[in-house]
């Protein structure tokens, strides 16, 4: 291992999606047992909200018998009798992404990539060559869309609140936009979906060579040119 243990930067470890949380604690384990703690400062997985909503019928097979509100699932009745169910579930904001603030090491960097679960480093060429680091620019760019800082009751709070608004946009489904503030302004993405009762879309970018599905508010949106 290399003894410089001062040059910690961030680099992007790509995973099955879904298992992000999982395949941490199996490198938080492995690092451990090899030895390799001084070398790995911090992982770091970036959540989000997301709400979903479904009308059911009273005749509706997938309607409980007792309609309990959570903190993840709230129920409302609608004015035609019909019942409108509010899901919130945290999910990782980036789906196949771990981040993590080490010193890269060649040792280090086969332990990693050779873990259950991890498909590789973002930046890698391949042929033994170590991957690139992302910039701290980057890092911020990423950190400034996390928006699992609300807990939870307040999230669903004003989503409620929100909810009684009425949006519009000047877009579709399907439209090139523009992105005008906040950390990501300046970047173009397709249009996948609309909210007009949240006044979100979400739209696809590419970040860090890939694909990525970011949830943003109608204010921060423009139809490109």
């Amino acid at each position: 291992m290399s003894n410089n243990q001062n040059l910690y930067q961030w680099f992007i470890i790509t995973a099955i999606g879904g298992k992000e949380d999982s395949i941490v604690d199996s490198l938080k384990e492995k690092i451990n047992n090899f030895g390799y703690n001084e070398f790995v400062k911090e992982f770091k997985i970036f959540k989000t909200n997301v709400v979903t909503e479904e009308i059911l019928k009273k005749d509706d097979e997938k309607l409980p018998k007792t309609l309990k509100n959570t903190k993840t699932v709230k129920w409302e009745v609608l004015p035609d009798g019909s019942y409108k169910r509010i899901k919130t579930k945290v999910c990782n904001k980036f789906p196949g992404y771990i981040f993590i603030n080490m010193v890269m090491d060649k040792d280090l960097w086969y332990c990693i990539r050779n873990t259950n679960g991890v498909m590789g480093f973002v930046g890698s060429s391949g042929k033994g060559a170590l991957p690139i680091p992302i910039s701290i620019s980057e890092y911020e760019m990423v950190s400034d869309t996390n928006t699992n800082n609300t807990k939870n009751e307040e999230f669903e709070t004003k989503q409620q609140v929100e909810e009684k608004k009425v949006y519009t946009c000047d877009f579709k489904v399907g439209n090139t936009v523009e992105i005008i503030d906040g950390p990501m302004a300046g970047e173009r993405g397709l249009t996948k979906a609309i909210d007009l009762n949240k006044g979100t879309a979400t739209i696809e970018i590419e970040l860090f060579g890939r694909p990525t599905v970011s949830e943003i508010e109608f204010s921060k949106l423009k139809l490109a040119d």
